[in-house]
């Protein structure tokens, strides 16, 4: 299917970890709050019906009233995905499957148990028909990734949850490869993924600027909002070939599990450019049109006019020109958003 908008769609910065490698930590301590849930029906009322959206950091699960909006989108017939930290899955699965005319949109705190699902039931379920992708954030295994985390007990939840969804919706486990990450623990998570029946891991270059980066991205565009905890990290090419080596040793595995590798503009020649500049638009979770998460600049307000005639805005349009005219910026040459043209 060909679409008309494929929207990228902050609906909070709340999350309910603190993990160490997050570099959006202190934006989300300044904007935590849960967003209203008329304001997104307004949003979602001014999206073209050939819309897909894709429910973006932080934990879109997290929403009280994520059931409602599911069930809003399903109403006007647009097809969403959601990455997720995995930690509510079973919660909100359960209400679904054992609840699917919910009227409250709220997932229940009390409910500890997976429910037993026949294979493709699920996808029978009138209220997800629409969700075509469930995307989970899996960085390490075993107790490292619950160190990374700052949160006992994750992975050994996950080994009993991750199993039951194979067969419910597609999933993709992404990966952020840090410097910290050894090769025998990348080579475990992989292994254990493909013995679970994973068709597609996802190994995302994790994005190394620092202080310099962003102070050159502002010089090229006066206007620029950046939000960046500058900092100083390994050296691009340390690091570059550091990724290279992990995604060497993952090919020689030979396992069914597809790697998928982002940003693959990284190591090609060929000619790079942004997703969210030239083929999706992004919602802020203020509900604003935006370009990504690390440039905050900010226009129409999504709830108060429709998406059609938000991107003809002039200001919007001339400031994705100015961008591109400088692209790539230096904040934007390790993002998972590149791709060749």
């Amino acid at each position: 299917m060909t679409y008309k908008y494929i929207i990228n769609w902050e609906l909070s910065l709340a999350c309910n970890l603190d993990c160490s490698f997050c570099s959006q930590k202190e934006r989300r301590n300044i904007n935590n709050k849960i967003p209203d849930i008329e304001n997104i029906f307004k949003i979602i009322d001014n999206l073209h019906s050939n819309t897909h959206l894709s429910f973006l950091w932080w934990e879109t699960l997290l929403v009280p009233n994520i059931i409602s909006i599911f069930n809003k989108l399903e109403e006007k017939e647009i097809t969403y995905e959601i990455t997720t930290n995995w930690i509510l899955l079973d919660k909100f699965l359960e209400v679904l499957t054992h609840n699917p005319s919910l009227s409250t949109g709220y997932l229940p705190t009390g409910i500890n148990s997976f429910p037993k699902i026949r294979e493709g039931s699920y996808n029978n379920n009138v209220i997800l028909k629409h969700l075509t992708q469930i995307n989970i954030s899996i960085d390490w295994y075993g107790d490292f990734h619950d160190i990374s985390r700052w949160k006992k007990w994750l992975f050994n939840k996950l080994k009993k949850v991750i199993p039951k969804l194979i067969n419910i919706k597609n999933i993709t486990i992404s990966t952020v490869i840090s410097p910290n990450i050894s090769n025998e623990n990348i080579v475990k998570l992989h292994l254990w993924l493909n013995s679970i029946w994973i068709k597609e891991h996802k190994l995302i270059y994790m994005m190394n600027f620092s202080k310099t980066d962003v102070e050159h991205s502002k010089k090229q565009i006066k206007e620029l909002r950046i939000w960046l905890p500058g900092s100083e990290k390994l050296d691009n090419n340390v690091f570059k070939n550091n990724f290279l080596e992990k995604l060497s040793l993952l090919k020689k595995l030979n396992t069914k599990t597809k790697i998928i590798i982002e940003p693959i503009a990284l190591f090609k020649k060929w000619k790079i450019s942004c997703k969210q500049l030239d083929k999706q638009l992004r919602i802020d979770e203020n509900g604003k049109l935006s370009i990504c998460e690390f440039i905050t600049n900010n226009f129409d307000d999504i709830s108060k006019i429709n998406i059609s005639d938000a991107i003809k805005n002039n200001d919007f349009i001339e400031f994705k020109k100015l961008i591109k005219s400088k692209f790539p910026l230096d904040i934007c040459k390790t993002c998972c958003k590149l791709y060749n043209e």
